[in-house]
Formats: C-alpha cells, structure tokens, sequence
C-alpha cells in the first residue's frame, strides 16, 4: 500500500501499490489522478481541448456556437470578411446618395416657384 496525501484537502490517502487512473478522494470528494503517463494525460487534454475549440467560441463571457468558422481556411475568412465590408461600404454610399437626391428634392420644392422657374438662376 502506497499512502499519498489529496491534492484538494491534503487528507492521507491509501493506494494499491499498482494503482493508477482518476480516485476521487472519500474525505472532499476532489478528484485526482495519480500514476498516469504523462503522454495518455497530455493526449486526453489536448483531445478535450481541441473538441471544446470546435464547438463552441468564447466571446464576452458568453458562449457562442463557432458554426464552423474556426474550420475555415484562412484565405476564406479574409474573402468572406472582405465581401461583407464591400457590402457595407456600398450600401452606406447608397444611402447617402439617396438622402443627398431627396435633399436637393426638398430644396426645389420649396425654393423652386421663389427663383421664377429656374433652379440654376
């Protein structure tokens, strides 16, 4: 028998000399591994990590589905970001264009019968 002390509560502990894996400790319930490769832990974390990064993003402590994002090829983030500004950009010029042209609308409507006819005069 082996005695060890909890890593939670640093209770003594009595283990089989030959024991290995996850125990869960009978005085705090805190679970600890002991005996356990370094490269089967190492494999297991990275595997959980890497499964976590997948499926969800962290953003402003608050999880949101990645949708497949984080999979997408560099060159595919940059071209799908770069149509979305261009959109923008062009929808903004537009809307800018159209409140100018209303603008101008207004002006002759009011001012127009003022200048006898002529809007340039």
């Amino acid at each position: 028998m082996v005695e060890i002390l909890c890593p939670h509560c640093e209770g003594e502990l009595e283990l089989d000399d030959d024991a290995s894996g996850e125990f869960e400790c009978p005085l705090c319930n805190g679970e600890f591994e002991w005996n356990v490769e370094e490269d089967e832990k190492l494999t297991t974390a990275n595997e959980a990590h890497q499964k976590m990064l997948d499926s969800v993003t962290l953003t402003d402590n608050r999880i949101v589905p990645s949708h497949g994002f984080n999979k997408m090829h560099p060159v595919a983030k940059v071209a799908a970001g770069a149509y979305v500004g261009s959109t923008v950009v062009l929808i903004i010029l537009v809307l800018i264009v159209v409140i100018f042209l209303v603008f101008l609308l207004l002006i002759y409507l009011l001012f127009g019968p003022v200048m006898n006819g002529s809007f340039f005069a």
